[in-house]
């Protein structure tokens, strides 16, 4: 049976399979997202089952020529970070379009960078107020969607073949990225809308990122960023809900 080099992972997603085994989706480096098949890790509650937990940095070995792969040995490859109250949510969520987004079988490493250094800073939070989760979040989406080739550039306008203009006003399309547009004076934008500045803001958001600087956005940036990335999650999720958006709602937003 091939066996491929051994691989830093995360679980993304867990399923039973048959009496005692698991249908697991991996997020790995080297070959992105990846589903295997771990055999009898329901029986073995003690040890491999509690390896296999969210959020818990591993290294795994993967088994076999065809697409869904068994997995082999695997260690703990650190000390699993340990989510508190919304931010766990967080963590699902963002498994959740990585799941749903990302193609089987590429490599993605900065996609496994960027969820890395995502669960760390959610890790960092008190998980008591879901306003620290929008910057993590906002930055990890943007990275995402940016290595995936979903995202245009964020300070060019490639229509006109030059930088974006501070003052200029672009509307987001789906065919040519931001296309410059003339809005009259006293009239709303637009949803899809937005002012040069508020995009040159959001490139040098992710320009300037860092694992370990302790950032804030202003509120209207974060506001911006997060109208960019619904607008551009929202043709690739199609109509099917987040199942981890609806949880979050039913445990924070109950009346």
């Amino acid at each position: 049976m091939q066996q491929l080099p051994p691989q830093p992972a995360y679980v993304l997603h867990s399923r039973p399979y048959r009496d005692s085994s698991l249908i697991l989706v991996l997020l790995t480096p080297d070959y992105g997202r990846i589903v295997c098949i771990a055999k009898g890790a329901r029986r073995d509650k003690q040890r491999r089952q509690r390896a296999l937990q969210p959020f818990a940095p591993l290294l795994v070995t993967l088994l076999g020529r065809h697409e869904l792969k068994t997995l082999g040995p695997l260690e703990n490859a650190g000390q699993p970070l340990w989510l508190k109250g919304r931010a766990v949510y967080a963590g699902l969520y963002a498994n959740e379009l990585l799941v749903r987004l990302m193609p089987e079988g590429e490599s993605q490493v900065s996609i496994f960078v960027a969820y890395q250094n995502l669960l760390q800073r959610l890790a960092s939070l008190s998980g008591e107020k879901s306003d620290e989760l929008e910057l993590p979040l906002r930055i990890f989406e943007l990275q995402m969607l940016q290595a995936l080739g979903s995202c245009p550039e964020l300070d060019y306008c490639s229509l006109e073949g030059a930088a974006i203009r501070p003052d200029g006003v672009y509307r987001l399309t789906l065919e040519e990225g931001f296309v410059p547009v003339a809005v009259p004076p006293g009239q709303a934008l637009r949803g899809a809308d937005f002012v040069g500045g508020q995009l040159l803001a959001l490139a040098q958001l992710l320009a300037e990122d860092t694992l370990f600087e302790s950032r804030t956005a202003p509120q209207g940036q974060l506001g911006d960023a997060k109208r960019l990335t619904r607008l551009l999650l929202s043709p690739m999720l199609g109509q099917r809900p987040l199942k981890s958006r609806e949880l979050f709602r039913q445990v924070y937003c109950a009346d």
